[in-house]
């Protein structure tokens, strides 16, 4: 079980939100919540590093024909941030539970001023009993200031409040012998003491980041939360009551060794 004193940060990739389809998917976020809400009323301090605004931008406007371009990303961004939040705002209201919404970029993190800000907002918000929804400010972020993606968003922001866990939810159960994509009998890994080239090898790249996939990102933020102390899961969203079984000690997907 982790530690109850320290904050759970949990990430829900697109895949987990939209529940494979096009739309956001909001009984598959509803059962979300309820886990979230349930640790909550434990006194857990937990949040939530969400994708699926790129994606609620899309629906919003009924699924457009437009060019990947970062501009029209934002666009679709801009429009979909909004709505996310006003979701989770929603489905927690059920519960009894606030919500706060924290957009971040890669400069807020790399500047002392700027970590020492975003750590007493979600300190604050923890202390406040508020869920924080975090997400990258897609809408100003260039490429220069970007991080990128959520997995290692979620892990720069385990570091910034020394949480106890880190839970990266996706499509997939975990990190496998091989690629189950192509390798249907590939066994699942269910845990890893230290993330070296092998572990890269089964994932399609190295450890220089080479290789395409979900599967990298979510190592690379894996590297870095476990080098500095938290514990991370890598599991499948759609697994019943993963975010409670994870909190837990429950061997759920693949668990990743805290390096200290």
């Amino acid at each position: 079980m982790t530690d109850s004193h320290a904050p759970i940060i949990v990430k829900l990739g697109t895949s987990v939100l939209t529940n494979g389809t096009r739309h956001i998917a909001r009984r598959r976020m509803l059962e979300i919540v309820r886990q979230v809400a349930h640790l909550h009323d434990q006194g857990r301090a937990i949040a939530l590093v969400s994708s699926g605004a790129i994606a609620a931008g899309r629906e919003a406007l009924a699924f457009p024909d437009l060019d990947p371009s970062m501009p029209r990303k934002q666009m679709l961004a801009a429009v979909g941030q909004g709505r996310l939040i006003q979701i989770y705002s929603e489905l927690f209201g059920i519960f009894g539970i606030i919500v706060g919404q924290v957009l971040l970029t890669r400069s807020d993190l790399n500047n002392p001023v700027g970590r020492a800000n975003a750590r007493n907002t979600l300190n604050t918000l923890f202390a406040y009993r508020v869920v924080p929804i975090i997400n990258e400010n897609d809408t100003v972020a260039t490429e220069e200031i970007q991080v990128g993606d959520n997995d290692n968003l979620s892990a720069l922001v385990a570091d910034l409040v020394n949480a106890s866990l880190l839970i990266l939810l996706t499509d997939q159960r975990g990190l496998f012998e091989a690629d189950p994509r192509t390798h249907p009998d590939a066994a699942l890994i269910p845990y890893v003491a230290q993330i070296d080239e092998s572990v890269w090898a089964r994932a399609g790249g190295t450890s220089s980041g080479l290789g395409t996939g979900g599967m990298i990102t979510k190592l690379q933020a894996a590297q870095f939360a476990t080098q500095r102390g938290t514990p991370t899961v890598i599991a499948d969203g759609r697994l019943p009551d993963v975010i409670v079984r994870a909190a837990q000690g429950e061997s759920v997907g693949t668990t990743f060794a805290a390096a200290r």
